[in-house]
């Protein structure tokens, strides 16, 4: 038998083994309510201790979007596992959404109990993060089960989030835009969104506005795209300070992120204006972000490069939040990088960013999976590795990007 020794082949062999064997295992086993619907993710950073019942709704979407599209790679045998299983459990999520999650008037609940009653005492009433994520679970679900209902669902949702994010009058809880701002992540997530819901509209035979919509809005996020190849994570607006923290600090993961979005979108829209600056733009989006000193992608950088975050701040959560985690390493981060490299490397051909996967790679696959420290992967580290007993964002153990990701790297 001959056995590749192309890097890029091993990395996808690992992907798969990893989700066959760690990762969808662990959260069949642990993240399945089937007494009452939906899903728990509210779990210690080690996954050993479940840390509450309540259920969010931001997890609560996208895991219906990992369930689904795991059922169609199983039926398609790229990936181990039982496709009518899964969509049953995709269903049930869904289901939970339609039940207790979304409104009348196209908002979503932020957070609810584990029986489905609004969470309305200590926690936000709404997030168009929420409300994307439950757009993104919903269409995925129609795609592949081919039932137009839920993709009707979605699109109630996603007319109001979108409208909202266009107006820049949703709110974005658990991250508010500061005053004077224009905040690229909300932009980012309307590219994912409808990009999802265009793929199940035009497979299930629409005629949906998708096309239209989703070339605003990547015009809308590549607005955030600096000279250097970077993107701002926040766009000073009228009197706001450009050079201070806020708007000097960058998030390099959500750039890197939102580039594999912003390729695949061209693609769905049959225009490729960007596509020769954004493949250029890898390389130094991954520069922008490695640790010189212990490897690894930093959280939060500042504008020069892979360094603390500059600028005078005004002292509010999300400075310091982001001051106090700039160096810490997350999941997510790495293995969005991943997906973006692998796709630029194997779609187009492009050396450098062959080159980034591999380092990036070799460094989260050596990182991140729990082992002897944890049940599945432990997302959250210190500087040099070390697991932090700590959540980000939400009050979860989210499995939406590693389980996404790994998905994304065993796609042909």
């Amino acid at each position: 038998m001959t056995v590749s020794t192309d890097p890029v082949a091993g990395i996808s062999a690992t992907a798969r083994q990893q989700l066959e064997r760690v990762i969808l295992p662990y959260w069949l086993e642990h993240g399945i309510d089937e007494a009452h619907g939906g899903f728990h993710t509210c779990f210690d950073n080690r996954g050993r201790n479940r840390t509450g019942t309540d259920k969010f709704t931001w997890s609560q979407g996208r895991f219906v979007w990992l369930l689904a599209h795991a059922a169609e790679l199983a039926a398609a045998g790229t990936l181990a596992g039982s496709p009518d299983d899964l969509l049953r459990f995709a269903r049930r999520g869904a289901q939970f959404l339609a039940d207790h999650v979304i409104r009348p008037d196209g908002s979503c609940w932020y957070a609810t109990t584990r029986t489905g009653a609004p969470m309305v005492d200590g926690q936000p009433e709404r997030s168009v993060y929420a409300d994307c994520f439950a757009v993104l679970g919903l269409a995925e679900l129609a795609r592949v089960d081919r039932d137009r209902s839920w993709l009707t669902l979605a699109e109630i949702v996603l007319r109001r989030a979108r409208a909202d994010i266009l107006a820049q009058t949703g709110p974005t809880p658990p991250y508010p835009i500061p005053v004077g701002f224009t905040a690229y992540g909300p932009k980012m997530i309307l590219v994912n969104v409808l990009l999802a819901v265009g793929r199940a509209d035009r497979e299930l035979g629409g005629d949906g506005p998708y096309r239209e919509w989703l070339a605003e809005a990547l015009e809308l996020m590549m607005a955030h795209r600096r000279p250097d190849g970077t993107f701002a994570e926040l766009l000073a607006t009228g009197s706001a300070d450009a050079e201070s923290l806020l708007g000097r600090h960058r998030v390099p993961g959500h750039a890197i992120e939102g580039t594999w979005m912003a390729l695949e979108a061209m693609d769905f829209i049959d225009d490729h204006r960007h596509t020769d600056a954004l493949l250029a733009g890898i390389p130094a989006l991954c520069a922008s972000a490695w640790d010189p000193e212990l490897g690894g992608l930093l959280h939060y950088t500042d504008a020069d490069g892979p360094v603390r975050p500059r600028g005078s701040d005004s002292g509010s959560s999300y400075e310091q939040g982001l001051l106090r985690t700039w160096d810490t390493k997350l999941w997510w981060v790495h293995t969005e990088a991943a997906v973006t490299t692998m796709i630029a490397a194997r779609r187009y051909g492009d050396a450098a960013s062959r080159d980034w996967l591999i380092r990036i790679w070799d460094y989260l696959i050596d990182i991140f999976p729990g082992g002897d420290e944890g049940e599945e992967w432990i997302q959250i580290r210190d500087r040099a590795g070390r697991p932090l007993d700590e959540v980000v964002a939400l009050p979860v153990k989210d499995p939406f990007h590693i389980a996404r990701n790994l998905m994304q790297l065993i796609e042909p």
